[in-house]
């Protein structure tokens, strides 16, 4: 697949079709596992992830905006898990960051997984490529705070992803402390967040852990996260015990 063209709501509605035409044939155990993994509340058809972005990508070169103004327009209840994330992928791979926030302020509300939100952020190549990226930081930041556990947790991993640079990390920081939810996915995503910044800034991750502000879950899991890592020396790996929380 080279090209879709998505003039119309006629040919929106050959998107699912199309997804369906590369269901993987798994056991039914299989089946099970793979949805339990993911935890979406969405209908999952079982695609693998390269012909998902093969889809994606194929929708960015026919042109994307009548796709996105439809999809605008459709309720996550009535969609596929893999629908909504083609949106995400598609919105990720527009190269104009500003156009790129304003449609993602209506798809992060869909967001219901880990997985839709964690593939999509791996895919926003053109934030690597601007050189002043205050404004999008501000954007992603503000998302941190949101209610809902799955737009938090977009923020937070694009922040790790694309902000993790000093300018930015004292905000990093405070947003970590103050973003305080029991939302289990928000909480995986500050600790893996943490783990990064202790890798790229020791000394504001050291003061960080020193002063115990943090849940007792994201400052262990963050901890726990860090002494898995081969980017952590020894030495480090032992005096971060003594930072756990009882």
């Amino acid at each position: 697949m080279d090209t879709l063209v998505i003039s119309n709501e006629k040919d929106y509605a050959r998107i699912p079709k199309i997804i369906k035409l590369f269901q993987k044939q798994e056991t039914p155990e299989n089946l099970i596992r793979h949805k339990k993994i993911i935890n979406s509340k969405q209908e999952i058809i079982c695609v693998s992830m390269a012909h998902i972005r093969m889809i994606a990508k194929a929708i960015q070169k026919g042109g994307c905006d009548t796709f996105l103004s439809i999809a605008k327009t459709k309720n996550k209840e009535d969609e596929f898990y893999e629908e909504t994330l083609i949106q995400g992928l598609v919105i990720a791979g527009l190269k104009d960051t500003n156009r790129q926030m304003k449609e993602f302020e209506w798809w992060t509300l869909k967001i219901d997984n880990w997985s839709t939100c964690d593939s999509t952020v791996s895919t926003m190549k053109s934030l690597k490529k601007i050189k002043d990226k205050n404004d999008c930081f501000e954007f992603y930041l503000k998302l941190c705070f949101s209610e809902k556990e799955f737009v938090a947790r977009f923020g937070i991993v694009v922040l790790m992803t694309y902000f993790l640079e000093e300018k930015y990390i004292d905000k990093i920081i405070e947003m970590c402390k103050k973003v305080s939810r029991e939302d289990y996915y928000i909480q995986m995503a500050e600790a893996w967040l943490l783990s990064f910044v202790f890798i790229k800034f020791k000394e504001q991750a050291y003061k960080l852990f020193a002063e115990k502000t943090l849940s007792k879950f994201v400052q262990n899991k963050a901890i726990s996260k860090c002494r898995d890592s081969f980017q952590v020396s020894t030495e480090d790996k032992e005096w971060l015990v003594d930072f756990r929380i009882k």
